[in-house]
């Protein structure tokens, strides 16, 4: 399936970054945890992965399977912590246009990303389903929050 059709059947507006080199990245057959579409920049040194989670009317809470999520993909060692923060009221209109977010800083397993860091945006708009986006790099740097409004809902 094409990125186009992700987008337009979640109401998704993705803002792709052109003052940078990013350029689609290779998806590989078998995954850890799937992803729709990714971008990678080499400047910058950051690949950003987004799934789409449609709307299927009975699936649980947003905020629980933003949990679920982070749990999967982050790395489960003993001294390994995440930080997760709720998206502002301003955040969710103004620059989202969703209904509830979070951001969760976490270091993910090596089966997902060899990447030492992923910033973990995940949006939820009521009868659209939810979006997930993960920004994996390995030092942190200014373009990660430039890349934070990557999308939003339309």
């Amino acid at each position: 399936m094409q990125i186009q059709d992700f987008l337009s059947r979640s109401g998704v507006e993705l803002l792709y970054p052109v003052d940078s080199d990013y350029k689609p990245a290779y998806i590989p057959e078998h995954l850890f945890q799937r992803y729709d579409y990714a971008i990678r920049s080499n400047k910058e040194a950051v690949e950003i992965r987004i799934l789409f989670l449609p709307d299927m009317g009975n699936a649980p809470h947003a905020q629980v399977n933003s949990y679920r999520m982070a749990l999967h993909i982050g790395d489960n060692e003993t001294n390994t912590s995440f930080t997760a923060r709720e998206l502002t009221e301003r955040e969710l209109t103004e620059v989202f246009n969703a209904d509830w977010g979070r951001v969760y800083i976490l270091k993910p397993k090596a089966s997902f990303s060899m990447q030492q860091h992923c910033r973990f945006l995940v949006l939820h708009k009521e009868n659209k389903g939810m979006v997930c986006v993960f920004y994996l790099f390995d030092k942190p740097s200014a373009a990660i929050d430039q890349r934070l409004h990557l999308l939003k809902y339309q």
